[in-house]
């Protein structure tokens, strides 16, 4: 026989009690009172969301169940939410995919947050956790567990509680694999370290992290948080002398440099490093990339003289290509090495001869904490040097005082040697009549509207996973407005991270509005965000490229498929995208409370463009079924304040471009 209750007196409540037995929405006698009958006192659901506000988490992406109900409804009691918002998302990966979005869209000022139920919440959220692992997106997920007396139950009983894998808290470890720290909360007396420890760890390396709290557990007192220190990037003290050391090495490079360029990458983001570096190339007088992944890094719309663009591989403008080929010395700067970063080379070092490896000589990296120099820069004696304990933030400071000290020898360095970094055609060179191309797509896009924008205006841009992101890498975008899963690579984030990023923008008093462009294959993955998008009044742009093929698929198994010759093979068929050729595109818009768009030739897509410049705001999605006008018969009453639908929605464009095309800058590879 069971002597005490397994379940929180809420969940015990909710389970087994009949409303008979609520009087006046009091909880029944034996029942602990609500936490907001406790406000002044700090239980662990208080000390949490202050903590979360701390750190610069406004939003939590919250799908609630029994194990996290009751810490999710804090965030509705204006008494203890610490001004934390709660959103209601479709289900958990677009959440996460929104959270994430919201962690990038801001870059060391927000974090995103997302809180679930254990096992069919959580786990639904791991790939896209994973993601934001590898591509160092601060994030924490929330997730609600069963408590230490449920487990101990399946354990001494047999008795498998609902949404447990096991007994053998198998979230905890899956998460351990997929975050920087995962921590779970079954005592009180440890909830503010660790809760402050796994906080502390996503803010320091810009990484998800997770917190579990077990059932029964959100009421209970924990230390007050005015009691405990403020948190803060807490990176690793650097060692004086292996950073003189590497800074003078570096600097004897420098010095010999003929043809230095600087390459700057996401870590520099991610660590709100962007002006220490823009200071650095200013005083070293050099040219500056970064790469696809860092794109955005610095605004670019009102770019210095030293900006050259964005180098990724082969797909790369070639001014861009040339000036990285003739760099004697590539100094980089928390770029993230991957193969969508430099696409079309084999590996990422030097070969001499080869064309397989980077097209570079001398290269001087610095990231994730370290520091390497290869070969081809190093004295002869040395081969490759590294440094294991480097940190970006005092390697750009020690650098600067050189550079600011002392100017090299061959300095100001040459840049592009001729264009701009954003070569895109412009809108007159595309008849109107023509079916829309992936170069007349981008072409109008940019010319006829980013660029209509003033420079604190300019839409933020997310590129899908796929063609999206290689044929805009030389969009001009502001400061963090070009948001793309170049690592990880997940097909369809962007349409439910366009959402976190407009969320992130207006809690950062950013007036800028978001566009997402994906694939057809793409957002049949994230379809129902458009509902979340529509009842949050944001007015993002989610453009598709409806032609019914997983494009991206097919150029990687075989680009020859696009070739414009009579042999060219067949497109394969794991590549079609059967569905959404049954989808209209106006109605579906329409059914999710947005406005809808199909375009097909470029004039098309021009009137649709001014359409966007002319109407920033369309109207509101209208609520509609029997309760949306009030309440009556049937209709359910919500205690405190519901969210409803805000000042605008989306606009959805299905562009019906041609199915056997490329990007230009991506046709390499048919000479392969």
């Amino acid at each position: 026989m069971v002597k005490a209750n397994l379940l929180s007196p809420g969940q015990y409540q909710r389970h087994f009690r009949s409303p008979k037995q609520v009087v006046n929405n009091q909880p029944i006698k034996g029942v602990r009172a609500a936490v907001t009958g406790l406000a002044s006192e700090e239980t662990l659901a208080s000390y949490l969301n202050k903590r979360l506000a701390e750190i610069g988490v406004k939003r939590v992406m919250a799908i609630p169940g029994d194990y996290i109900a009751e810490w999710v409804a804090t965030l509705d009691e204006p008494e203890i939410n610490a001004g934390l918002i709660r959103v209601h998302p479709n289900n958990e990966m677009l959440a996460t995919y929104a959270a994430d979005g919201y962690g990038r869209a801001a870059n060391g000022n927000t974090v995103g947050c997302v809180a679930f139920t254990y096992g069919v919440g959580a786990l639904n959220a791991a790939q896209a956790f994973a993601g934001a692992h590898v591509e160092q997106v601060p994030l924490v997920l929330i997730n609600g567990s069963p408590s230490n007396a449920q487990f101990n139950s399946q354990r001494d009983q047999g008795i498998l509680w609902h949404h447990m894998f096991d007994g053998s808290q198998t979230d905890l470890r899956i998460f351990q694999q997929l975050t920087q720290s995962a921590v779970r909360i079954d005592n009180p007396a440890y909830a503010p370290d660790l809760i402050d420890s796994a906080l502390t760890a996503c803010i320091t390396e810009s990484k998800p992290v997770y917190i579990e709290i077990a059932n029964t557990l959100e009421n209970m007192s924990v230390q007050p948080v005015s009691e405990r220190p403020l948190l803060i990037r807490s990176p690793i003290p650097q060692d004086q002398q292996a950073l003189d050391d590497a800074v003078s090495y570096i600097w004897e490079v420098l010095q010999g440099a003929h043809n230095l360029v600087l390459m700057g990458g996401v870590e520099l983001a991610r660590q709100n490093l962007q002006d220490k570096f823009e200071t650095l190339f200013n005083a070293l007088q050099a040219p500056y990339v970064t790469s696809l992944l860092g794109k955005g890094l610095l605004s670019e719309v009102d770019a210095g003289p030293w900006f050259c663009g964005v180098y990724n591989g082969k797909n790369s403008q070639q001014n861009v290509q040339d000036l990285i080929k003739r760099s004697d010395v590539l100094l980089s700067l928390g770029v993230l090495e991957t193969d969508f970063n430099f696409t079309g080379v084999a590996a990422a070092d030097y070969s001499p001869g080869s064309e397989d490896g980077l097209p570079i000589d001398g290269q001087i990296e610095a990231r994730m904490g370290a520091v390497k120099i290869n070969s081809v820069c190093s004295r002869a004696e040395d081969n490759e040097i590294y440094w294991g304990n480097i940190e970006l933030a005092p390697l750009l400071d020690a650098l600067i005082s050189k550079a600011q000290t002392a100017a090299l020898p061959n300095a100001p360095f040459a840049g592009l040697s001729e264009g701009t970094p954003w070569e895109i055609p412009p809108a007159t060179d595309f008849s109107g009549d023509d079916q829309i191309t992936w170069d007349s797509f981008k072409s109008l896009l940019s010319n006829n509207y980013l660029q209509t924008f003033g420079a604190a205006e300019t839409p933020l841009i997310l590129a899908d996973t796929g063609l999206s992101f290689y044929a805009l890498n030389n969009l001009k975008v502001p400061q963090n407005g070009y948001i793309a899963q170049l690592s990880w690579g997940a097909i369809g984030y962007s349409p439910a991270a366009s959402y976190g990023a407009k969320l992130a923008l207006d809690d950062q008093g950013i007036n800028r509005r978001v566009v997402s462009i994906s694939g057809d294959g793409a957002i049949s993955e994230s379809i129902n965000t458009l509902g979340t998008i529509a009842q949050l009044g944001l007015n993002n742009v989610i453009f598709v490229m409806a032609n019914g093929v997983f494009a991206i698929e097919q150029f990687l198994v075989n680009a020859q498929a696009f070739a414009d010759t009579p042999d060219a093979p067949q497109f394969e068929a794991l590549t079609q995208v059967p569905q959404t050729a049954l989808w209209d595109w106006v109605k579906l818009a329409e059914g999710f409370g947005g406005v809808g768009y199909e375009v097909t030739t470029n004039a098309e897509l021009t009137a649709v463009l001014e359409k966007l410049r002319e109407e920033d705001y369309p109207d509101p999605a209208i609520p509609s079924g029997p309760c949306a006008t009030g309440t009556g018969s049937g209709c359910c009453d919500f205690a405190g304040t519901t969210p409803t639908a805000g000042k605008s929605t989306f606009t959805l464009v299905a562009v019906r471009n041609v199915c056997k095309d490329l990007p230009s800058n991506v046709r390499w590879k048919l000479e392969d």
